[in-house]
């Protein structure tokens, strides 16, 4: 029996237009599900309301969409994925110093990608913002040793085709932290070296554009420059959710993330620091040549 979270995000803040992404936050809600039979992706279940999505390591997870009421995302996490999930916990839990179990002081009822968002925001517990993005950071690079990243720059030098590995790369084996992705066209010259998420679970779950910036996209970008000396360039959308990941491309100059404003219902904002249409106020100043 697998288990099932639920996610819903929020909507931004300064945004006078409505959208699907617009629902409240909150804490992800777990129940007992026992999955269906492996099928194909984009099947329509319920009647055509919700849309299921095969994805992870060897597809064996699914993603549930309520397109039609834009209800949250309902994800059932397979074997593999959720394996993927208790190692980069433990790799967060020990950057926290947070005890090895699921009764300590994060919360009593988190689990799984409850536990990896619960243990995020406790990396953001009495840290810079950039102390929080090197946490993050060195906590994604123990994941591949280092005799492995150093000879991988040492002998692959960047080209279209490492683009597209690392493209195929993120694809596979990277889905149990962002859920269900494609690869795309980069948009400069056609090579498949872009992931388009569908919706980014990581985002709809903590409901924070700071989090967003802090925890995944900069630690992202750095990650693989520095464990595969590969450009890559993360831009989300916080209107819809969804996220574009260019393998091959440096971070502008002046990235538009570093300029969101909070979400409408984020529960880290706060009304004194929090101005209608501003940056969020967690952001932090945009890191030269990251």
């Amino acid at each position: 029996m697998h288990t099932t979270s639920k996610t819903t995000v929020n909507g931004a803040s300064s945004s006078s237009s409505s959208s699907s992404f617009g629902t409240k936050c909150r804490r992800t809600r777990r129940s007992a599900v026992v999955p269906r039979a492996a099928s194909n992706e984009n099947e329509n279940e319920n009647d055509g309301q919700v849309i299921g999505i095969n994805f992870g390591i060897g597809r064996g997870s699914r993603a549930m969409y309520d397109d039609v009421n834009g209800g949250p995302t309902t994800y059932v996490d397979g074997p593999l994925d959720r394996l993927a999930i208790s190692l980069f916990n433990a790799k967060l839990a020990a950057v926290v110093n947070a005890k090895d179990s699921e009764d300590d002081d994060l919360d009593s009822n988190a689990a799984g990608f409850d536990r990896l968002v619960a243990l995020a925001d406790r990396v953001g517990e009495g840290r810079s913002v950039e102390e929080q993005r090197t946490a993050v950071t060195d906590a994604l690079l123990s994941i591949i040793p280092a005799p492995v990243r150093y000879l991988f720059k040492k002998l692959i030098k960047p080209s279209n085709w490492v683009d597209e590995m690392n493209a195929v790369v993120t694809r596979e084996a990277f889905a149990w932290l962002v859920g269900p992705c494609e690869i795309i066209p980069r948009e400069s010259d056609g090579v498949m070296a872009s992931v388009r998420l569908r919706k980014c679970r990581y985002l709809e779950q903590c409901g924070c554009t700071a989090s967003c910036t802090n925890f995944c996209k900069v630690p992202t970008q750095r990650f693989f420059k520095e464990a595969f000396g590969v450009d890559a360039t993360l831009a989300p959308n916080h209107e819809d959710g969804s996220c574009v990941m260019t393998f091959g491309v440096a971070p502008d100059a002046k990235d538009p993330a570093f300029s969101a404003p909070c979400y409408a219902t984020c529960k880290k904002a706060s009304a004194t620091s929090c101005e209608s249409g501003q940056p969020c106020h967690r952001l932090g100043e945009q890191p030269r040549g990251y």
